[in-house]
């Protein structure tokens, strides 16, 4: 009998509701258990949700047996802490991007999953939407011929607020971190290497994070990548990969992609749907993550611990040409 996965959540904000949403929808894996420091949050959490276990204390539901792995949500600053006590008390984990501030704190923690041989991924939810299998599909076919060029565009409008934590430098907030990690990923997707060369420009904000920022990367092959990210502007959030034969594109919803358009020289267009409900949107990462677990494996194909790596290396290159350091990056 195929074993069901069970779930703890730690931090139940505004992320952690669309993981609820999803996982109730995922055959295999359901939420047995939800943390929170602030008093009464899990419990409201695990009440709207019909969650049977609650707590206050992060080491009080990892003591939990019933708990098989742990989705991670508390705000960026907090991952690195976060994740090692996950590891530490035994159970795989999944956590939200950026799985750490720098790559420095993801060495620390892919050494200790290896060492405590438990699965760990990077949420990079994205990756898992049927429209960017049909993006993986089409590259490993060569039906573009060689990339010459990614172009990726993520952003939003969101009112300033300096308490907020996506203006909040405390809690490691910016454009980079929230908003460019997705284009960012999407171009290590596609090239699944690092750049061999890094351009960051950025608009810094009066609290000093990084309101939008844009990203010039070079490969070895010489394909260019062009990348921008915003928190203060209703930007149009497409992707697309430019061959030496043709293209593939995301023409609209990138971070919620449900099609994708090939355009290839004297063809006709192919555009193909994959639609499906954003509130459930997190189904298919839950369910790959689950199903890794359940085979026992350390991680995910589609989301390989190297992947994250290679993105939080460029990200530091980013941040340190932008004049960005958080506390995090203090510790090294």
């Amino acid at each position: 009998m195929k074993k069901t996965i069970n779930w703890g959540i730690i931090g139940p904000g505004g992320i952690a509701h669309k993981f609820a949403q999803s996982a109730a929808v995922v055959d295999g894996a359901e939420v047995v258990a939800a943390a929170s420091r602030t008093p009464g949050k899990a419990r409201a959490f695990a009440v709207k949700y019909g969650i049977e276990n609650y707590y206050t204390d992060y080491a009080e539901m990892l003591s939990n047996d019933d708990v098989d792995a742990v989705y991670v949500a508390t705000t960026h600053n907090f991952h690195y802490e976060n994740v090692k006590q996950v590891l530490e008390a035994g159970k795989a984990v999944l956590c939200e991007k950026p799985l750490t501030v720098n790559a420095a704190e993801m060495c620390s923690l892919i050494a200790l999953a290896e060492q405590k041989q438990l699965f760990m991924m990077e949420a990079m939810w994205t990756r898992f939407l049927p429209a960017l299998e049909q993006v993986r599909a089409w590259l490993a076919q060569d039906v573009i011929g060689t990339v010459k060029q990614v172009r990726a565009t993520f952003g939003f409008r969101f009112p300033y607020d300096p308490e907020h934590r996506l203006f909040n430098p405390d809690l490691a907030g910016g454009a980079v971190l929230d908003a460019g990690i997705y284009p960012l990923s999407f171009a290590n997707m596609v090239m699944r290497q690092k750049p061999v060369e890094v351009k960051a420009l950025g608009d810094i904000g009066a609290t000093g994070v990084d309101e939008q920022s844009s990203y010039l990367l070079k490969y070895e092959s010489g394909c260019l990548a062009l990348l921008n990210a915003t928190m203060t502007a209703p930007v149009a959030s497409r992707a697309e990969v430019i061959g030496s034969e043709g293209r593939i594109m995301i023409p609209r919803s990138f971070l919620n992609a449900q099609e994708v358009w090939l355009e290839l020289a004297d063809h006709e267009p192919i555009q193909k749907k994959f639609p499906h409900e954003d509130s459930t949107g997190f189904k298919f990462e839950i369910e790959a993550a689950s199903e890794s677990i359940r085979n026992g494996l350390l991680e995910n194909e589609i989301m390989p611990l190297s992947d994250t790596l290679q993105l939080m290396e460029t990200i530091d290159e980013i941040k340190n040409q932008l004049g960005l350091v958080y506390a995090n990056d203090m510790q090294y």
